[in-house]
């Protein structure tokens, strides 16, 4: 038997909407832990989150839809890398509240979709840690 071998998926962290000095703040991040950023245009709505994070078997929508959220996607890390890359913004006070790791399971969604969903899951966190006294 053949044992499969595929490319390692390359460190990544995608910004939508993310301003230049934040983005400063997430390269430097990212080298850290052996990775690199890229800005991904704000009309990538409708792409997969493969495409934008470059996944092989990804292509671009040819539909054009705007993101308005600042969002942060990373890809290729694993918890170790993750929780310093994240470690290292909290630390230069980058705050980018929506952040995700791609995963067999989002890969697939629309930036939008995500966006949307991670938009729902802090508005939940946020109204939950006020109304438990902790916001």
């Amino acid at each position: 038997m053949k044992a499969r071998l595929s490319a390692p998926v390359p460190k990544l962290a995608v910004g939508v909407n993310v301003l230049p000095e934040k983005a400063a703040a997430v390269e430097e991040a990212m080298s850290d832990v052996g990775g690199k950023y890229t800005a991904a245009v704000n009309d990538c709505g409708a792409d997969s989150v493969g495409y934008v994070c470059g996944l092989p078997g990804y292509t671009e929508n040819e539909s054009r839809t705007e993101v308005t959220e600042e969002l942060l996607i990373f890809s290729g890390l694993d918890g170790r890398e993750l929780n310093k890359a994240v470690t290292i913004l909290r630390s230069k006070g980058c705050d980018i509240p929506l952040k995700a790791m791609v995963t067999p399971h989002n890969r697939d969604w629309t930036v939008s979709a995500l966006a949307g969903e991670l938009a729902r899951e802090h508005e939940y966190m946020t109204s939950r840690g006020k109304r438990d006294g902790n916001g």
